[in-house]
């Protein structure tokens, strides 16, 4: 039954039956409080001390064994590929992902560290500090790397290798990891801890000087004093007078930084409020009876009711709402928790838009892939041809290919762009059927494309397949005339571009043959240039675009080249 009531109503019972429980054990208690409260004073600091040790100690290990972890990394080793030399955009890409990886970790890092990476063979800098240039210095690794933590400029710093024998000669590594933290993580732990706990617990160091809590006091002049005075050992502690008042002094050296973590109580001021507690404690009983009602109905309005709000927000995000936002007019905790929840709804729907934007790279990325192929397989073509010619001592032939040739590299490499205007496009066909007519003297070809046309533009070399195809299979293998139609048409961003033959033409079972390669990954035994223009085709302008086949009334083959026009708007 107590499992099914809600937070606030538990919090109430549970505070009920903690003061009653309160009133039970302190009659007892504080008889025996007295007699060991100074025994327990020192173990007590010390224990406080070894644990906040313990807390920064684990924090600095973490950011150390990440350092040395560092050059494991893959994404770290790929960013030093040779190769990547003649490809630097995919070293910014690589570089950005180590970015990325380094700031999830200072994100899931309880201190927030600067990474910064240096790659002497590359003379590269990758850091996560957004508001700093930092530049290669050659001269800055001459020296041998300390192989421990140092503290300079209000901040630590360590260095680590790759590999670990470079920090030597450090400009000999791979990769110098530089890992420094900021000297008020140390204060913040300082705060917290005096937070928690009774005494003013600062760091020192015999040389370098003390850190010290946000609100230390001026009785931490005399303790550093003091310590100057005496030999430190690893650990320890001791009982000093100072400002006319006894105080308890331990003291734990990092074996981190080097530096002595201090923390020190005052014996007499412990001892003094545990007296005067016993004498006001059943006074105080009932003005806590009379505060609690009030902590209590402030906890159901500060607390119950926001964690009501959260609730809803959350399953709203839960079911996919990602536009809900938490508003609340209080200045407390659960505002910023509540400007927390709506960054956090922020950034998912930002997360799911680059998804998408991921998506179209890749769709544009496999779309240069496929474009590549078209080149070498048109090139071997004209090779060929222009072998052929020279055996059969055909100078004219030999020449307008070796023109046409050099115009199509002209065109291939004088843009940037990857794609082309229709215009273009028949430029290049209408040079290459000339040369074709000359070769083979009964062809002969008509080209009726709409001026409104010529203008759009299409992925390079989308015709001179077909029309290559037109040719090779359907014109030339027959002895009487031959004749090449293209023209185009358009309706509603809808465009359409056929180019017929009057060739030997095809069976039914053939031109399924290819409707069906269309569809399948590229192998050995199908050809590339129709098949990377319908892919090119598809991932370009998406479902319904590509390549169609029919029979033609002239008796050849009439294939028709379809797109919807979504990137001239």
């Amino acid at each position: 039954m107590f499992a099914r009531l809600n937070i606030f109503t538990k919090i109430t019972l549970l505070f009920v039956v903690l003061l009653v429980l309160v009133l039970f054990l302190y009659t007892y208690s504080n008889r025996e409080s007295v007699r060991v409260i100074e025994q327990e004073i020192q173990n007590n600091t010390m224990n406080q001390l070894s644990t906040f040790a313990e807390s920064v100690e684990s924090n600095i290990y973490q950011l150390s064994l990440y350092g040395m972890s560092m050059g494991q990394d893959s994404s770290i080793q790929e960013y030093q590929r040779p190769d990547y030399k003649d490809i630097p955009y995919e070293r910014v890409k690589v570089g950005s992902a180590i970015l990325e990886k380094m700031n999830l970790y200072n994100a899931a890092s309880q201190w927030h560290s600067t990474i910064t990476l240096y790659f002497p063979r590359l003379q590269k800098v990758i850091s996560t500090d957004y508001y700093a240039y930092i530049p290669y210095s050659e001269d800055e690794f001459s020296q041998p790397l300390s192989k421990s933590w140092t503290y300079t400029h209000d901040q630590f710093e360590w260095y680590t290798t790759d590999p670990t024998t470079a920090s030597i000669k450090p400009d000999e590594a791979r990769l110098i990891t530089k890992i420094s933290f900021p000297v008020r993580h140390l204060t913040a732990m300082l705060d917290q801890n005096k937070l928690n706990n009774k005494g003013d617990p600062f760091m020192f160091h015999p040389e370098l000087g003390l850190i010290s809590n946000s609100s230390g006091s001026n009785t931490l002049n005399a303790v550093q004093s003091k310590l100057h005075e005496i030999e430190l050992q690893d650990k320890g502690g001791f009982t000093a007078n100072l400002n006319q008042t006894e105080y308890y002094v331990s003291y734990i050296q990092s074996d981190s930084l080097g530096w002595y973590y201090v923390d020190y109580v005052p014996m007499q001021q412990i001892l003094k409020p545990i007296t005067s507690s016993r004498n006001l404690f059943f006074a105080s009983i009932a003005v806590l009876i009379a505060m609690s009602i009030v902590v209590l109905y402030v906890l159901f309005r500060s607390v119950q009711l926001p964690l009501l709000q959260l609730v809803k927000g959350t399953n709203r995000l839960s079911t996919g709402d990602f536009s809900v936002r938490l508003h609340d007019s209080s200045r407390n905790e659960f505002s910023l928790l509540f400007a927390r929840f709506n960054i956090m709804a922020q950034r998912i729907q930002e997360l799911i838009e680059n998804v998408y934007e991921e998506q179209l790279r890749r769709r544009e990325a496999t779309l240069k892939q496929l474009q590549s192929q078209i080149n070498p397989h048109f090139l071997y073509n004209c090779l060929f041809y222009i072998k052929n010619m020279a055996r059969m001592k055909n100078e004219k032939a030999v020449v307008a290919m070796a023109l046409n040739l050099g115009e199509y590299y002209r065109y291939i490499t004088r843009s940037e762009k990857d794609h082309a205007t229709i215009e273009e496009e028949l430029t290049m066909v209408k040079n290459y059927l000339e040369i074709q007519a000359l070769r083979l003297e009964r062809m002969h070809f008509t080209i009726d494309v709409p001026d409104e046309i010529l203008g759009k533009t299409v992925p390079r070399l989308t015709l001179q397949p077909i029309v290559e195809n037109a040719i090779i299979h359907g014109i030339e293998p027959r002895s009487e005339d031959g004749h090449i139609i293209i023209r185009a048409d358009y309706k509603d961003d809808r465009y359409r571009i056929t180019v017929e033959d009057s060739g030997r033409g095809m069976e039914d079972k053939q031109l399924d043959e290819l409707r069906n390669n269309l569809l399948k990954p590229l192998d050995e035994n199908m050809g590339c240039g129709t098949w990377n223009v319908h892919q090119r085709l598809y991932f370009l302008y998406g479902e319904g675009a590509g390549l169609e086949y029919e029979h033609s009334t002239r008796g050849g083959v009439k294939v028709h080249i379809k797109w919807q026009d979504n990137n001239n708007e």
